[in-house]
């Protein structure tokens, strides 16, 4: 394999300073990275290298600093086991949420790669976990990136902070920053992480000029937010955005330092140095009151909306879409009214008067708040002349066809990772399904176009059409309603009327 090239090297230094690669197996493959040796497992004909370190350790006085560079190791480091994710405070038992040991120690990724030779440029499928910017983690095995590999492909997921580790502002955290990189330590990550994939995925048969982000629930607003930061500018060739939506309004950073401010206070300090907040215990921070994006004009300039409307974005292929039931996730029917405005009394009677099983009100939701916004970025990344595709995922489970109205927000995952973690059984409808969603992620990753032959045609959204994909085991393109085109227009008066007018 290609990561074999200089296991003798590393054999040596392992005999030299053998306590800095614990568990190294010299059968095992290798690669060296511009900070050190790594050396992972072989599983199947795949080689899986787990646990790599991409930044400092984001301890101390790097506490809500941007992502500092590591110090190169002597010796081989072992990349056998999964990083701690980052410090959450969900509680939960589903399989995005099973993240095991945490520390803020987090800043760690995952590679599973078919390459055999560094040389073959394979396309890099760079994932971003969900979790309400609040929980999750890249290495927990829902995101196995096994199936997807198999396919041709290098994938990389991780870790990012979270909560309010990874989503702070505060006066005196401003005050000490001089470089302008404030709050969004999460978006910070993600974006040190791409660095780091261009500086080394070579090194694992990966193409650094040909890397998809691909992410879901608040891993899709990332992917939003990276396709629309200059910091991301020459990191992503291609993005896929599951169940992001698209008219996510972040707050300023002065509102940011306020909340901050109002938290400080509440721990017993009020008017809080940099130092003091930075001495805060771990256990005391994450909380379910915290967490997402802020506009601090570097890193995140504004709402990622805008610049989707200003067609400021960067110039790729994209993928954008959600789910049949993403009210699953709980509070969509609240955010609908504001986004739709003095419409929405008037379609919800229309959508009340021909419901799905999740109800009239629910439908509205998905629509307003998942699908429409989805479908309208897709048109303006068109409108800045690339490709640009749009999905509605409705595959069930066999177990869950009779107990759940659709396809429930993140019920997509376990097809794509090709996974099936939940307690629920398939039949050779959800087979497909998953090979079919599988093959159309990466055939978008390696060529941009999601279509491969023998599957169902997905045609493009274009100035002229916003056809879409009906994403299930009897996959077609077809067209929005003339009632699903009015929530979007609805929706995009809203958006004019916050960012002004699409140029």
């Amino acid at each position: 394999m290609a990561f074999k090239a200089g296991l003798a090297a590393a054999a040596i230094l392992a005999l030299a300073a053998c306590s800095s690669a614990p568990g190294a197996n010299s059968s095992s493959p290798t690669a060296t990275l511009d900070t050190g040796i790594v050396q992972g497992a072989a599983e199947g004909n795949l080689a899986v290298f787990r646990g790599i370190p991409y930044s400092a350790a984001p301890v101390g006085n790097l506490r809500w600093r941007a992502p500092q560079p590591l110090a190169k190791w002597t010796g081989v480091r072992a990349a056998t086991e999964v990083g701690a994710a980052c410090p959450q405070a969900t509680v939960s038992t589903e399989p995005w949420a099973r993240v095991g040991a945490q520390s803020e120690d987090c800043l760690f990724l995952n590679i599973w790669t078919p390459s055999q030779t560094a040389s073959e440029k394979l396309p890099v499928m760079f994932f971003l976990h969900g979790g309400s910017f609040r929980a999750g983690a890249g290495g927990v095995p829902l995101y196995d990136g096994t199936a997807l590999a198999k396919r041709g492909a290098v994938i990389v997921t991780i870790n990012y902070r979270l909560g309010r580790l990874g989503f702070f502002a505060h006066p005196a955290l401003t005050k000490e920053n001089t470089d302008g990189y404030l709050g969004n330590y999460g978006i910070m990550d993600q974006v040190e992480a791409l660095r780091w994939v261009k500086r080394n995925i070579a090194q694992f048969g990966g193409d650094p000029a040909n890397v998809t982000i691909f992410g879901e629930s608040a891993g899709a607003v990332s992917v939003q937010a990276l396709v629309a930061s200059p910091e991301a500018s020459g990191l992503v060739a291609k993005a896929i955005s599951q169940s992001g939506g698209g008219f996510t309004l972040a707050p300023s950073l002065k509102a940011s330092e306020a909340a901050g401010e109002s938290w400080a206070a509440k721990q017993g300090l009020p008017n809080a140095t940099a130092e003091q907040l930075r001495s805060i215990s771990t256990d005391k921070i994450p909380s379910l009151d915290a967490g997402g994006p802020m506009v601090d004009g570097k890193t995140v300039k504004d709402s990622p909306t805008k610049a989707f409307i200003l067609r400021e974005q960067a110039a790729i292929p994209m993928i954008l879409g959600g789910n049949s039931w993403e009210a699953s996730l709980g509070g969509l029917e609240s955010a609908a009214r504001p986004v739709l405005g003095a419409a929405y009394a008037t379609l919800l009677e229309e959508y009340k008067a021909n419901p799905s099983r999740a109800g009239g009100e629910a439908d509205l939701a998905i629509q307003a708040i998942a699908i429409q916004p989805s479908r309208y970025l897709a048109e303006r990344q068109a409108a800045k002349g690339q490709p640009a595709y749009t999905y509605y995922f409705t595959q069930q489970p066999q177990s869950e066809r009779t107990t759940k109205p659709g396809a429930e927000h993140g019920g997509e995952l376990s097809y794509l990772f090709g996974t099936r973690l939940n307690a629920e059984t398939w039949d050779a409808a959800d087979e497909k399904t998953s090979k079919l969603m599988g093959d159309y992620w990466f055939n978008f990753a390696k060529t941009g176009n999601p279509n491969t032959p023998g599957a169902p045609v997905w045609e493009p959204v274009t100035a002229a059409s916003s056809r879409y994909m009906l994403l299930n085991a009897d996959a077609r393109t077809t067209d929005f309603t003339a009632l699903e085109s009015k929530t979007k227009d609805a929706g995009v008066a809203s958006a004019r009327r916050i960012w002004g007018p699409e140029k």
